[in-house]
């Protein structure tokens, strides 16, 4: 992987953390808004309410998995490991990069591990 390669990388990294950091500032103010409502709602109103912060609550799971993957993958870009697969230790394909930055297997792998959980 080429110096600039990795540089666009870690800012695409950066620039996806910074956007989910924001996301969950934001729907952390939403959850606090629901429930801090009016509690002289209506049942269905209320219902309708709890639905929401379950949904909002479940985005902050993965967001948080997100973040994680993120930090990773920063950090290996700093190792210098970024790119090379965990497995096979080849390169990562750059079109599997581009859609799943944090990606620690190439795209042979990644079958072959499905393919296992599969048939389990």
């Amino acid at each position: 992987m080429t110096p600039r390669a990795k540089e666009e990388a870690r800012a695409e990294l950066r620039r996806r953390k910074a956007a989910i950091l924001q996301a969950t500032q934001r729907a952390d103010a939403e959850v606090d808004a629901l429930r801090t409502a009016d509690r002289g709602q209506e049942l269905e109103e209320v219902s309708q309410t709890e639905q929401g912060l379950a949904d909002l609550e479940r985005l902050g799971d993965a967001e948080r998995l997100e973040l994680v993957r993120i930090d990773a993958a920063l950090e290996r870009i700093e190792k210098g490991t970024y790119g090379t697969c965990d497995d096979c230790r080849r390169p990562i394909e750059a079109r599997r990069l581009a859609a799943l930055p944090w990606a620690v297997l190439c795209s042979e792998c990644a079958a072959a591990l499905e393919r296992r959980s599969a048939a389990r």
